[in-house]
């Protein structure tokens, strides 16, 4: 493999659920392709921790049906008792755990069941090619695999990959039952709302020896366009005062989010000491940023599958 490749992820096409070659994804999580030129580079530049796209066709829908990482690269001219077709015809071979819709590694003891894909919302074959994953858009070459990195022999690039991988999960990640999120819960729904909206989000970001709880930036070594910080505990001033720190250092839009109960108190800050940054400022509640975050999703999903993307 070329020294500046660096790939980051892949769509394995599994054919199909009801292939007899499925089988050893559900009983061994394992796969493998046939030794050609093009595979044998791809495959070549797997490794382990990679995270892979699983595209097969399920209940009659061709699509992304789940995420796996790869855990093993190997050649192996073993028959294998699932490949009917030609057990040793697919010697460039990799093992796969899967992480979505389930955490599992399957195995003879402990197989997958064909069932876990029954509840899945899959990333339909039309909703990839609008994300730019243009090479599915025509019938899908067997056996095949696409790399997602920087660099040859990579198919696409990363960007093209955090799409598609934020889009399956946003889709198959239902909402957490909180009736009070905690501080946890709504730094990760401003992280997803910045995914939805393409952003480059980075949590903890680092301004004068304090930490502000999450960024967004338009491109990845620009400085942040819009900071949070969410206050439902603690000092109220101290949260807006880092806030202003941003604004003075990046010019960044500073958005506070907080409890309904707090946010009359930030407001008369904002209109008192802090008035000469006040246009700089956003003030919203959990709440809000909830509703926000459902519609978005609720929008996103309509767009991709109506191609909009």
């Amino acid at each position: 493999m070329d020294e500046s490749t660096k790939v980051v992820g892949c769509i394995i096409n599994l054919l199909s659920s009801s292939h007899p070659h499925f089988r050893s994804l559900l009983e061994e999580g394992l796969w493998g392709f046939p030794d050609n030129d093009v595979n044998r580079k791809r495959w070549g530049a797997l490794r382990r921790g990679v995270k892979a796209l699983l595209y097969f066709e399920h209940n009659g829908w061709k699509g992304v049906w789940g995420v796996a990482e790869v855990t093993d690269v190997f050649r192996s001219r073993e028959p294998v008792r699932y490949w009917v077709e030609n057990p040793t015809g697919y010697p460039l071979q990799v093992k796969l755990k899967l992480l979505q819709p389930v955490v599992h590694a399957p195995t003879l003891h402990d197989p997958l069941p064909l069932e876990v894909f029954d509840r899945v919302r899959p990333l339909g074959k039309e909703e990839l090619a609008a994300l730019g994953v243009r090479k599915l858009k025509p019938a899908p070459d067997r056996w095949s695999i696409l790399l997602f990195g920087e660099g040859k022999p990579a198919t696409y690039s990363v960007a093209v990959f955090e799409r598609a991988l934020n889009e399956f999960t946003l889709r198959n990640t239902p909402p957490k039952s909180v009736t009070k999120p905690s501080h946890d819960d709504v730094v990760e729904i401003l992280e997803k709302i910045g995914q939805l909206q393409g952003k480059i989000v980075e949590r903890e970001v680092e301004i004068e020896g304090k930490r502000i709880d999450l960024a967004w930036k338009k491109l990845p070594k620009a400085v942040p366009h819009m900071v949070f910080e969410v206050s439902i505990g603690g000092d109220l001033y101290a949260d807006l005062m880092k806030l202003k720190h941003a604004v003075d250092l990046w010019n960044s839009i500073a958005v506070l989010v907080t409890t309904s109960e707090k946010k009359e108190e930030a407001l008369n800050w904002l209109g008192g000491a802090l008035h000469e940054v006040r246009q700089y400022f956003r003030v919203v509640t959990i709440d809000e940023v909830i509703a926000l975050y459902e519609r978005k999703k609720s929008y996103k999903e309509l767009e991709s599958k109506m191609g909009l993307l």
